[in-house]
């Protein structure tokens, strides 16, 4: 598109726009006229700033431009920083006229909007003019905020000076830019607040603020605004806005900052008991205003101890820093268990907010893992069973505390407790025909919060932790520049090998063509191994799928401490752990007990909830907080698995701390291409019980393999086990390509002795 810039004109009309194509068609449609129709041969521009790294906006103003008169500019920013978008339209648009005026780009202005407003700031001889932005609300809006006052501003000003502004409808002589020397900050380009600061800084440089009623324009309320949660959220980032500008003040340090803590004192005051009133009363909007009015209050509290919130992610944040949101959308928290896949997903979260991104885990359920926690820097759950208060998340539905409690205590009760309970919950199973549960489908209840949650969220990628956590129908909130998909496994592989093994699942219809269907709602697939990519990317051949595999940071376990003829086996309760456990006790432990006297056996996790009488040599350890010692006093760890999909997290975990492993071809899938093999591969139980005998006897054979687990580990270390997937980040453009990761240097990945995955 021509570059306009070196065009002169009387009045620019600025507008930065992140990904509303449609609307922003709808607004340029609508300033035609008026723009067409200036009185005194008034010329004319509009400055278009995409703020989306995928430039929407690129062809719609190019058709635009195409059949008006007046020069059209279009300027790709990319940054997703409102702030950020607000400056590169002052940097474009401020020197083509001497006044400018703006809308947001979900707006639609009145016939008579720019004369009303650029003529006001002729008659008025004001420096900056603001107008009304009236709000519009969709026919099926609750009634009780279906009332200007909620998204509406001003409320019932009449015109004159003021000494307030907003950035959705305003005109202002580009003079001042330059002579007070403004800008938005980008800080606060997140949270908000930015056009807070602006205006007051122009006040504070001696510029009059005038208000025209007749420059109207008009804004449609989506549907995540039409909430008592967003409009407290959105008064209290309004209150930590006001009080981080008087903590920051550079004069009167004290005097600003006790003036605002007086009126935030009288706002928490006046605004609780107009709540209580109105609450007695029945009177919803009247509570909802009050209840508004003291969260801006206890926003200016926080903001005078330096904090601020971000309107789209829950808990309180720093404003020096506005690093991207990624959103992972899971049936469980990573903490409720510690079973692979849990460990899989901990080990996502982990990854990028250590790299300083805001991680929001969206549980779909009531599984959260904690009842109290206070959110780590840059990581906040979401769950319909949570409530956040001060930063603190807890539990608040009854059913979820009771759920939860019972779980924590059966994993810490002994087995002579959990037995019968794992017995009962077996035949209940059974009564229902069902052996393992590939995973359930949300309703359409769960499906509209998560919607609704990511809408609020509005994050910059989205990674669903498994197809079964997907809304019906897909939902893509249009922050997002990336929708992933976490893939354990392939989902109907398993269902295959467990339909094989005689088991029983739910759903029983799910199928290949099922999941291939499901996967076209990606355009980035995370597979857990190279075998798993390969058939991910003949399901989904639009999908950008990479290897991800399990991220382990562990310290390899010392070796001076081997406990001689000790076996490991370590596995959750689910049904191909216990299946792979009595396998071998049946199969292969009488041989190795027989050829190795001494032999023993530890079997750790909730695997041994499940498993009946057990011959002495053979130690049920239960869950265990730390399976360091564990790993530091075995011999040779075994992995007898019989069925399943994905990577097998207990064969990488052995891996990485450095054991000899005996394990089948199940156990080993997606690591075939390590060379040479950290383990022993057998599948019949003559041959693993003769692989676990050899390692037992063999120092020479056992050290072999254990070097060889120490060269492979370094595939797991995080740096590597995510180098694909950070690399798809940058080409979105979600992690910056050049200056590296936020929160990190860059470092060169090692080089491994390992074969490329074919």
């Amino acid at each position: 598109m021509t570059d306009h810039r070196s065009d002169a004109a009387d009045v620019v009309v600025g507008i930065v726009t992140h990904r509303r194509p449609e609307q922003l068609g709808q607004l340029l449609e609508r300033l035609t006229g008026q723009l067409a129709t200036e009185p005194e041969g008034r010329r004319l521009a509009v400055v278009v700033v995409d703020n989306s790294p995928d430039r929407e906006a690129e062809v719609v103003v190019r058709r635009y431009a195409a059949k008006v008169s007046f020069p059209v500019q279009y300027v790709p920013h990319g940054a997703g920083n409102i702030a950020s978008g607000r400056n590169a339209l002052l940097d474009a648009a401020a020197h083509r006229a001497p006044v400018m005026a703006c809308l947001d780009d979900d707006e639609i202005p009145a016939d008579d909007w720019l004369a009303a407003l650029v003529g006001a700031l002729g008659r008025a001889g004001a420096d900056i003019v603001v107008g009304p932005v009236l709000a519009r609300y969709p026919s099926d809006a609750p009634a009780w905020i279906s009332r200007p006052v909620f998204h509406s501003v001003p409320d019932g000003w009449e015109e004159g000076w003021v000494t307030d502004a907003w950035s959705g409808n305003f005109a202002l002589a580009t003079e001042l830019i330059g002579r007070l020397g403004l800008r938005f900050d980008e800080r606060l380009g997140i949270s908000g607040g930015e056009d807070q600061l602006f205006f007051r800084q122009a006040r504070e440089g001696g510029a009059r603020i005038y208000y025209a009623p007749q420059a109207i324009a008009h804004e449609w309320v989506p549907r995540d605004r039409l909430s008592l949660r967003y409009l407290l959220r959105r008064e209290y980032r309004k209150g930590t806005t006001l009080g981080l500008l008087d903590r920051a003040s550079g004069h009167q340090r004290w005097g600003k900052p006790a003036r605002r803590l007086l009126k935030a004192a009288f706002w928490l005051a006046s605004g609780g008991l107009a709540a209580v009133r109105s609450a007695v009363c029945g009177q919803r909007s009247a509570l909802a205003l009050g209840l508004m009015r003291a969260a801006r209050g206890l926003g200016m509290v926080g903001g005078l101890l330096g904090r601020t919130i971000d309107l789209y992610v829950h808990g309180e944040t720093d404003p020096a820093s506005s690093p991207a949101t990624i959103a992972v959308v899971a049936a469980e928290g990573p903490e409720y268990q510690h079973a692979g896949h849990a460990r899989h997903l901990a080990a996502f979260v982990s990854r990028y907010r250590s790299l300083g991104f805001r991680v929001a885990v969206v549980v779909t359920g009531s599984r959260t893992g904690f009842l109290v926690r206070k959110s780590p820097p840059g990581e906040v759950y979401y769950s319909p069973a949570l409530r956040t208060i001060g930063g603190v998340q807890f539990v608040s539905s009854p059913v979820a505390i009771a759920t939860q409690l019972a779980w924590w205590l059966f994993r810490r009760s002994p087995r002579v407790l959990q037995a019968p309970v794992d017995r009962l919950r077996t035949r209940l199973r059974a009564r229902a025909g069902v052996a393992h549960v590939l995973g359930a489908w949300p309703t359409a209840a769960t499906s509209r919060w998560v919607a609704q949650t990511l809408e609020e969220l509005q994050p910059q990628a989205v990674f669903y932790n498994t197809i079964f956590t997907v809304p019906s129908p897909p939902v893509r909130p249009a922050s997002v520049t990336t929708q992933g998909l976490i893939a354990h496994d392939v989902v109907s592989e398993r269902a295959e090998s467990f339909r094989a093994a005689g088991h029983a699942i739910r759903p029983a219809d799910f199928s290949a063509s099922t999941e291939a269907t499901w996967l076209q709602s990606f355009d980035t697939i995370t597979a857990i191994q190279w075998d798993d990519a390969r058939t991910l990317r003949s399901m989904a051949p639009r999908a950008h799928v990479v290897v991800t595999p399990v991220a382990l940071q562990v310290e390899p376990a010392p070796r001076d401490g081997v406990v001689p003829g000790r076996c490991l086996f370590v596995g959750s309760g689910s049904l191909h752990n216990v299946e792979a456990i009595n396998w071998f006790l049946e199969e292969c432990w009488p041989t190795v007990a027989r050829r190795n006297p001494g032999s023993e056996l530890h079997v750790v996790g909730t695997v041994c909830a499940r498993l009946g009488k057990v011959p002495d040599q053979v130690i049920l350890r239960g869950e265990l907080p730390d399976l360091a010692p564990e790993y530091a006093a075995a011999s040779v760890a075994i992995a007898p698995l019989r069925s399943g999909s994905g990577l097998k997290v207990k064969v990488v975990e052995s891996i990485c701390h450095g054991l000899a492993t005996v394990t089948t071809a199940v156990g080993a899938q997606g690591l075939g291409a390590l060379d040479p093999r950290p383990y022993l591969l057998a599948d019949e139980a003559t041959a693993f019980a003769d692989g676990v005998v050899r390692l037992l006897r063999d120092p020479g054979a056992r050290r072999e393999l254990e070097h060889a687990a120490a060269d492979a580990a370094e595939l797991f270390a995080p740096g590597r086990a995510y180098a694909e997937l950070d690399e798809r980040l940058a080409d979105v453009g979600i992690i910056p390509k050049a200056g590296g990761l936020p929160g990190s240097a860059d470092a060169p990945l090692p080089v491994l002795p390992v074969a490329a995955p074919a």
